[in-house]
């Protein structure tokens, strides 16, 4: 039987961990991401509205449109504010580190219940995160599979991100392109 490295199973931990494998103290709380992985403030807003007030953030026009230049140049902006030790490459340690800040705080559990709530915890600890079906944006970028995502890496899928949601080709993002990235099922779900 073969058996995997131990930096090898730290690495699938940390990447599924980052991916939303563990569940989140809050299900409720938990950021959006952009399509460059920053967490968006706002985690009670649905994905478009979040990625509505990212995008009008970012475009110098302010209406939520993005040319490919300013699409380029966040996502180029986004990887040098995660990669952390500078060194040209983002890992799963940096990305968990780069996104501490923006986690919930666990909720205070009150005597009898779970979160305050005067029943029972749920089956199997804490309610299952929302969005655990989404590959990160930013680790799904590991196309050789290194567990580590360098700059050229970020920038190819920045730039096919940007081509898919691109549907007129016109070389811009409209707002209803980059609200794209959303899939509103009821559930908050995330996919290009």
């Amino acid at each position: 039987m073969i058996k995997p490295s131990a930096s090898l199973v730290v690495g699938l931990g940390l990447i599924l961990t980052a991916c939303g494998g563990g569940p989140p103290p809050d299900p409720d709380a938990a950021p959006q991401l952009s399509p460059f992985g920053e967490p968006l403030s706002g985690a009670e807003r649905s994905c478009k509205t979040a990625l509505t007030v990212w995008a009008r953030r970012l475009g110098a026009s302010h209406d939520g449109s993005l040319s490919r230049a300013e699409w380029m140049a966040n996502a180029e902006a986004q990887f040098a504010r995660m990669d952390l030790d500078h060194d040209g490459f983002i890992t799963a340690d940096e990305l968990s580190d780069y996104r501490a800040p923006f986690r919930p705080r666990p909720p205070r559990h009150k005597p009898g219940g779970f979160s305050g709530d005067g029943g029972p915890p749920p089956r199997g600890g804490a309610p299952a995160h929302k969005n655990t079906s989404i590959a990160d944006p930013v680790m799904s970028a590991d196309t050789n599979l290194d567990f580590q995502v360098s700059r050229d890496e970020f920038r190819q899928q920045a730039a096919s991100l940007f081509d898919q949601l691109d549907h007129d080709q016109s070389g811009r993002l409209e707002l209803a392109e980059v609200q794209r990235f959303c899939l509103e099922d009821g559930e908050g779900h995330q996919t290009p």
